[in-house]
């Protein structure tokens, strides 16, 4: 066997094996790697794999192949299905003295449920038949193979024993595309198929390796179950390693955690990335096989990755090609993300009887499914978070908490997400994102809410932004609410005068009886100064309260969050007496205050507390620092 060096830079890619008891897998994988998968004593007595095996080779110079070994006994299908999560490919086994069995068709059933897309076909033990027969079966497995994924693979006939065909075999798993990738855009998971302590080392899992991969040192955390434990060091075909790809089989020594926590079918992923679910929604695909009382759903074994978990399904629709879309209840909670794939086995008796594919992981009620949320590629990154925003509506979402949602990572979905928002499908404001449908229908129940507003209130400029946030979208955060009127001024939309919010070339038109009011309610103030009158003294009529709002909101008066009222020119009148002041002393307190201005403490107060707000003064403890005019 070709050794393999792990310092150049190879493609590697992780073939599962597939077939009926007896069929020769192991053999045959000893025969292509020089490594006996089967591993196990009870394995070696009875002939026959009871759990995963895995060998590597390197079948051309840079193409290294992983084998995962799965055992064809019906009673272990199970484990056949945890095998087959994350390989690239298959290579189905079927013995030309046998030919097709029960196993050979169900392997082939959920490798096809799992999306593989390619293959090679060996038939062995070529040493035990004639041409005759050999050809039979030959016939048998491509009408077997007409219309799967496997149509038109490679079929290869092989002898373990002597090793006829092992050389042609080679070649034709050496010509599978090589281009298959693993997916980078979801966080790194490392599903686990075996673990165990190593004497030395403590915890050891391993598994096939999905997305960006692991780097050593890094904290992880195990999924379901919610634990932590920290990546003392990394091992890709039996060589130690810094980081981990994707698509390798992967050991990894963890620290700070027993074995026992971390059993088959746990995940391994970063911290804080994935939120488990007990339920969710699958595009389903039954086999003709499965007993026609599942056509609404019912009680099913549900295998993902390398667990398997007690589970019912309901099916809420039906698609134009047969497929189901269907809610999945879970008894525990399970690590799926959107796009993962999933099997269907019956309890009992046990045998396969459907899957599909995870569309969302944290769906809402059934009543908010529509037959697009199951289409092909409703599953793509894109599309599920402009439908997570969707649903959040006015509140957006804020990065970490989205893509621990979608189980992708928080820079892959920012990349998108900045793409979506060249393409304005998407906005982001004071750190939350927006879906494009949400974001514009505010924009246009703003405008429409201004333009009611004015023909109902024709003597008021405005509304103030609070108002108008609480009648529009009172969910919508304050900063985002800002951010959204900014934007909505800056194209001209409407105008932002003070705390008022109004049209864009809103103006209040006053007949000449109320014109001349205004007039005599803006000098009452002005010739008030310091010492104003009563807003009530002076609103004589129905709309003198109005006209005071107005000239409020055009600046022209004053309003403190007491409710006195002043004219603008007596603040700015005393503004310059504290700058004055300041030229002896930047330090002011009320006593000085109050015989600067000839108020009492009742009415200097509110003065004071407003030329803080607007940073005219800071309060230093009893007394205020004048600041200089900005």
């Amino acid at each position: 066997m070709s050794e393999i060096d792990p310092s150049r830079d190879a493609r590697h890619r992780v073939i599962g094996t597939a077939g009926h008891i007896d069929h020769g897998k192991s053999a045959l994988v000893l025969a292509l790697t020089g490594t006996d998968p089967d591993r196990l004593k009870e394995e070696k007595r009875r002939g026959i794999t009871i759990e995963l095996g895995f060998a590597d080779t390197e079948l051309a110079p840079g193409d290294v192949v992983s084998f995962v070994d799965v055992p064809g006994h019906e009673r272990f299908v199970r484990h056949m299905v945890a095998g087959a999560t994350g390989i690239d490919s298959v290579l189905l086994v079927i013995a030309l003295d046998q030919g097709v069995q029960p196993q050979t068709r169900e392997h082939l059933e959920i490798c096809s449920l799992l999306g593989l897309k390619q293959g090679v076909v060996a038939l062995t033990k070529k040493d035990l038949v004639d041409e005759d027969l050999a050809e039979v079966v030959a016939l048998e497995v491509r009408e077997l193979l007409h219309g799967t994924f496997l149509e038109d693979a490679a079929m290869i006939a092989v002898s373990a024993k002597n090793g006829e065909g092992i050389d042609a075999l080679r070649a034709a798993l050496a010509a599978l595309d090589r281009r298959v990738e693993t997916d980078t855009r979801t966080i790194p998971r490392l599903p686990v198929d075996r673990s165990f302590v190593q004497r030395g080392f403590g915890t050891v899992v391993t598994g096939t390796m999905t997305g960006p991969g692991f780097r050593e040192g890094e904290e992880v955390e195990i999924q379901p179950a919610g634990k932590r434990a920290r990546i003392r060091g990394l091992q890709v075909h039996r060589q130690k390693v810094a980081a981990a790809a994707g698509g390798r089989r992967t050991a990894c020594n963890l620290q700070g955690i027993e074995c026992e926590e971390v059993p088959r079918g746990s995940v391994v992923c970063p911290v804080d990335a994935l939120q488990p679910t007990t339920r969710f929604w699958a595009k389903l695909q039954l086999l003709s096989t499965a007993p026609k009382r599942l056509a609404d759903g019912g009680p099913v074994r549900l295998h993902h990755g390398t667990a398997d978990y007690a589970a019912r399904f309901r099916v809420i629709g039906r698609n134009e090609d047969g497929s189901l879309r269907a809610i999945v209840f879970t008894s525990s909670p399970v690590p799926v993300v959107a796009g993962d794939r999933v099997v269907l086995r019956r309890p009992a008796p046990v045998d396969t009887v459907g899957g599909g594919v995870v569309v969302d992981s944290h769906p809402p009620h059934p009543r908010y499914a529509r037959p697009e949320d199951f289409a092909e590629g409703a599953w793509e990154l894109s599309r599920t978070a402009r439908v997570r925003l969707d649903r959040a509506a006015a509140e957006g979402l804020q990065l970490s908490g989205l893509a621990r949602t979608l189980g992708c990572t928080p820079a892959n979905l920012e990349q998108t997400l900045r793409s979506m928002q060249d393409r304005q499908e998407v906005f982001y404001a004071s750190g939350r994102w927006f879906g494009a449908d949400i974001w514009n229908a505010v924009r246009n129940v703003t405008t429409d809410t201004l333009e009611r507003f004015h023909a109902e209130e024709p003597l008021r400029l405005g509304i103030d932004r609070e108002g108008l946030r609480a009648r529009v979208a009172k969910t919508l955060p304050q900063e985002a609410w800002r951010v959204l009127l900014d934007s909505m001024a800056l194209h001209g939309v409407i105008e932002l005068r003070g705390d008022q919010v109004c049209l864009a070339g809103h103006e209040v038109v006053l007949d000449d009886g109320r014109d001349a009011q205004m007039r005599e309610i803006e000098e009452a103030f002005r010739k008030g100064g310091l010492t104003p009158p009563e807003p009530a003294d002076v609103a004589s009529g129905g709309s003198g309260s109005e006209l005071i709002g107005l000239l409020v909101a055009r600046g022209t008066l004053v309003k403190l969050h007491d409710g006195k009222v002043f004219h603008a020119d007596a603040l700015d009148a005393l503004r310059k007496k504290l700058w004055e002041f300041a030229e002896q002393s930047r330090m002011i307190d009320v006593g000085a205050f109050k015989e600067l201005t000839g108020l009492t403490r009742k009415h200097a107060i509110p003065l004071l507390e407003h030329f803080d707000a607007e940073n005219t003064t800071r309060r230093v403890g009893n007394k205020r620092e004048i600041l200089p005019p900005r």
